[in-house]
Formats: structure tokens, sequence, C-alpha cells
């Protein structure tokens, strides 16, 4: 499947905000990632290339994407200043770690700890078993090829 976005806003064309600056923001639905990034001319086309040393060397005129969080399918997005376009990322999972919670009460019961120092800091008053905790890494891998991102809202400015 190719590559697949649809850019969707109420405004007409970028709105200018001082003589050389303007900002446009929508919303950005893409249906079929593709890892070989494809320019967005649906917002690009609103800016005015630049590359030269004074302005930043911003290629297609843009100085700042925000994305309103992650995609509704949970993708993590990432403007790409050099190519125009999103670049998309899928979390990857944590680690979890367990450990044996020692406990002088029954199965079933609420798992309370004593609170204080030394060892009795988390001895569990109650409950038998493990206790698990997920540990995150915070990094993610760039989305496969061809999946469904979900929908985000996004707000550009750039040069006009």
């Amino acid at each position: 499947m190719a590559f697949s976005a649809t850019v969707t806003s109420p405004m007409k064309k970028a709105e200018r905000i001082s003589r050389s600056m303007a900002i446009y923001s929508g919303k950005v639905s893409i249906s079929s990632y593709s890892q070989t990034l494809v320019e967005l001319t649906a917002i690009t086309k609103y800016f005015k290339p630049t590359s030269n040393a004074t302005t930043g060397g911003f290629g297609d005129g843009i100085v700042s994407v925000q994305i309103d969080g992650p995609s509704s399918n949970g993708q993590i997005i990432n403007w790409n200043y050099a190519s125009g376009a999103f670049k998309c990322f899928q979390p990857v999972a944590g680690t979890t770690v367990s450990f044996a919670v020692d406990s002088n009460v029954g199965a079933g019961a609420a798992l309370l700890f004593v609170s204080g120092g030394g060892a009795s800091a988390l001895h569990a008053t109650s409950a038998v078993g493990n206790a698990t905790f997920a540990i995150v890494a915070g990094s993610a891998a760039e989305c496969a090829a061809n999946i469904d991102v979900g929908t985000f809202g996004f707000v550009a400015i750039g040069y006009v």
C-alpha cells in the first residue's frame, strides 16, 4: 500500500502573524505510513522555501511544527524539517520486574506496606505473591511501513 495522508483545516490558507511569518493549523490523518518520507505539500505549500543562513536554513520555510500529542492510534509524531514530512514512531514496550512479597496474611487480602525505615520499609503487612512493576525505557522505534498511524493535530509556523 502506498503512503496515504489527509490534511484538513478550517483555514483557507496560512494566516499572517507578522510581516514575514504565518501560522497554519489543522489535523492530519495518516492511514498508510511510508518510511521513505513524503513531503506533505498540503502544509508546506503555504510557506516560502528558504535555505540561506540568515533564516536558519529552513528549506521548506517552516520554522516550527507542534503536534498536539500522540496520534489517535498511539504513535509519537515528529516533524522532519529536511523532508517536509511527519516521521512516526511506535513506543517500545518497557521491561517488567517481579519480586516476591513477604507476608503474614492469607492470599486475597489487599497489599499494604508498613511505613518507616530499615527492614520494615518494604515489608508487606498483607497479601501473598509477587508484586510486578513496569520499567519504561522511554524509547521508540520508527513505525513500520503501511501501518495506520491515526489522526493528530498540528500547528505550523513559517516564512511567507
